[in-house]
């Protein structure tokens, strides 16, 4: 009866993948859950040319806007690059969110997915540290999250 209780109670993590994240030095707020590949232990390892999913739940907006906006940033070693985000990206409300979300209102609860199919990126044996965030169109932090990954062929 004992292992049945012990293995109910590691149900819950082999059905939700909790990826760990760091807050940004912005400070904006992290989402609730980030799921990055089911990764649960960082670096997180990334594989070039598979697919690459991400999920962010509750992510809650503070304010209203009619758009919301990605960046990205990696630093490799001691190196810090903001990462050009390709335009048809860059728009949150038509990539990662359901249809019709957007605008949104102050105070409401927002999930992100991104899926992306052969991922295309720079194998690097240095540590990396991405940093993804949101943003409204007037440059309001919206969240954001850094985590360590490790890219690989």
């Amino acid at each position: 009866m004992l292992k049945f209780f012990l293995a109910l109670a590691f149900v819950p993590a082999l059905v939700q993948a909790r990826t760990p994240v760091r807050q940004c030095n912005n400070k904006a707020p992290l989402p609730a859950f980030v799921d990055i590949n089911g990764c649960t232990s960082m670096p997180c390892q990334i594989r070039t040319g598979e697919t690459f999913e991400a999920v962010a739940e509750g992510i809650v907006v503070p304010v209203a806007t009619t758009r919301l906006l990605t960046y990205a940033n990696i630093r490799v070693g001691l190196v810090y690059v903001p990462v050009p985000i390709l335009p048809e990206l860059e728009d949150a409300c038509t990539v990662a969110l359901e249809p019709g979300t957007c605008p949104v209102t102050a105070g409401q609860s927002l999930t992100f997915r991104v899926k992306m199919e052969d991922l295309e990126a720079p194998a690097m044996l240095l540590p990396t540290r991405v940093e993804v965030g949101v943003r409204t169109d007037d440059g309001k932090q919206v969240a954001c999250a850094q985590l360590d990954v490790r890219i690989v062929r």
